[in-house]
């Protein structure tokens, strides 16, 4: 109990700069952690944005590229794949069931998706969710469409009111399809994934905003961006992912998501890797500035040693004050840290999700996120060592009489 007094009295005597420390200790786990969450929260939600489909095919690009624009909307195809092909690989023996997905037009920047009734019966996120609706229903005419949740809460429409598509995916002057007009009948609960940001309507529509065609006309696609598709049977997956790989009619391609999923970490791997390192070098700095601090304390504390020996206090217990000062500042910076990192998410949180449909995770995630936590307190008494030894020095030669 002595010692941790000495400790509160040092801590106390130079708070200024204590709290000083404290901040750039917190402002360095928030960084590190911070990251570290960022990272999990984009990995989990990329990872549950899709599940349950064994296949996504396209027009023959690139695996991650294919992933991108069919499951996350980025990037535009190359080219797009035949509704004949579709209906081929749709009535194959193996495949259980297919959905067509049609992209490039917009509301507001958001991306429009054509597909058929059976999108909302098998595509699932998640762990299998299925996808339900917040308020309304699902469309039954061309004319209808059914909004993510996002893009609902960003523009601020309501079901039965009327939105026109825009031609293109960008945010701002694009040629409007005036002559078709589209009545909300439909928002999507919330799923914390791309789903969230698309505004859905019938592959028939699709077609018709690019014809002379009227909406009631139904005119059948001739073309479509892509289809996920369930299999029968897992172990079919290598053998259709061949057999549409070598497709005679057309150059398509067969991707497995979880496959391409890693493909994308592997790329992003160097990049995570930077952040680490940089994150590393502040929290280092941090760690310079505590032994300054610690060392300047030590060279203005000569007339204080002097009374503590006075007092009785042995040369370990003064150095061990400052292996105890040391881990006390560490420690309330960690959980300074812990409080910026919940304000940040409070703040930034619903921003995030609004622009880019990511959930951030927040928090002690993982053994990883608890072990930085642990070597940042060690660090901290490694650190510590130094100035305590001087001090322990210093202490055995101090006279025992107050100058």
């Amino acid at each position: 109990m002595t010692l941790f007094r000495l400790t509160l009295k040092s801590i106390q005597s130079r708070q200024w700069i204590s709290l000083l420390l404290m901040g750039s200790i917190a402002l360095s786990v928030m960084l590190l952690i911070g990251v570290q969450n960022i990272q999990l929260s984009a990995k989990k939600g990329f990872s549950r944005s899709i599940s349950g489909s064994d296949l996504i095919v396209g027009a023959r690009s690139g695996d991650i590229q294919l992933l991108l624009y069919t499951v996350f909307r980025k990037g535009t195809p190359i080219a797009n794949m035949s509704w004949d092909s579709f209906l081929d690989i749709q009535s194959m023996r193996s495949v259980k069931w297919a959905v067509p997905i049609s992209l490039g037009d917009s509301l507001n920047g958001f991306p429009v998706l054509g597909t058929s009734m059976d999108y909302f019966k098998y595509f699932r996120y998640g762990q299998k969710k299925k996808l339900a609706i917040q308020s309304g229903r699902l469309f039954n005419d061309n004319d209808e469409v059914v909004m993510g949740a996002a893009v609902a809460k960003a523009l601020g429409v309501n079901l039965n009111e009327t939105v026109h598509l825009s031609h293109g995916i960008a945010r701002s002057n694009l040629p409007v399809h005036r002559r078709h007009a589209f009545k909300i009948v439909g928002i999507l609960n919330p799923t914390g994934t791309p789903v969230d940001q698309t505004v859905h309507v019938a592959i028939e529509a699709m077609t018709a905003l690019h014809s002379t065609a009227a909406l009631d006309e139904v005119p059948p696609p001739a073309t479509i961006t892509g289809a996920f598709v369930g299999l029968t049977a897992k172990p079919m997956i290598f053998s259709v992912k061949n057999t549409i790989t070598q497709w005679e009619k057309e150059p398509l391609m067969a991707i497995i998501p979880g496959v391409a999923l890693s493909q994308l970490w592997g790329i992003m791997a160097p990049i995570e890797d930077a952040f680490f390192v940089v994150t590393i070098l502040v929290m280092l700095i941090s760690f310079i500035g505590l032994l300054i601090v610690l060392l300047m304390a030590l060279q203005q504390r000569q007339k204080e040693l002097a009374i503590l020996r006075a007092l009785g206090a042995s040369p370990l217990q003064l150095a061990m004050t400052l292996v105890f000062e040391s881990i006390a500042m560490t420690g309330g910076g960690i959980l300074l840290g812990g409080g910026l990192i919940a304000l940040a998410h409070m703040v930034l949180s619903p921003i995030i999700t609004a622009t880019i449909g990511l959930d951030l995770i927040i928090g002690i995630q993982s053994l990883t996120d608890i072990g930085i936590l642990l070597g940042i307190m060690v660090s901290a008494a490694i650190v510590s060592l130094i100035p305590a030894g001087l001090m322990y020095k210093k202490s055995q030669t101090v006279s025992m009489c107050v100058a």
